[in-house]
């Protein structure tokens, strides 16, 4: 977003600040800021994350299968466990690399990968571990485009469960 040079200037310039310097500092106040990775990778994990565990549960009750353990979990009380983890930006966002996943599995026992595995079937598996040796570089623009898809999937979804 850009800011438009003109009415700063007539600001500025109304209060004893010179034309010239105002000019000097023009370039500096029309640039937007880049946004850092951090910010976005922030912005998009929580409903990102609050999508798959929704995803994942009853319509009608909210309770989910951990994909690790099958044991039966509120998703409000589950994690959205990555079976490639999440420092691999290609696969981070990806649908099919993330389910839901109780708190003990996903959290102090590594995600339990090998029954992660077995569930996702070795196509699926083989595939997403390709997918993450990539490299992924986006724009702030698509960075806002990952986040207003997963925004609205997840209102979409919220506004057909019951819980």
């Amino acid at each position: 977003m850009f800011l438009n040079k003109v009415p700063i200037i007539t600001f500025l310039s109304g209060y004893g600040v010179g034309f010239s310097r105002v000019l000097s500092c023009a370039p500096l106040l029309a640039m937007a800021k880049k946004k850092t990775l951090k910010y976005w990778k922030t912005k998009i994990d929580k409903p990102f994350h609050e999508y798959i565990r929704r995803r994942d549960a009853d319509n009608n009750s909210g309770y989910c299968k951990c994909i690790s353990c099958n044991k039966p979990i509120h998703f409000s009380e589950s994690d959205a466990g990555h079976f490639i983890g999440r420092q691999h930006l290609s696969t981070r966002w990806d649908e099919r690399n993330v389910n839901s996943q109780c708190r003990k599995c996903n959290r102090f026992e590594y995600g339990r990968q090998f029954e992660y595995s077995l569930n996702l079937g070795e196509e699926l598996s083989n595939e997403l571990l390709q997918k993450s040796r990539g490299v992924m570089k986006l724009a702030d623009f698509e960075y806002m485009e990952i986040f207003e898809e997963f925004k609205a999937k997840l209102q979409a979804l919220k506004d057909i469960q019951n819980f």
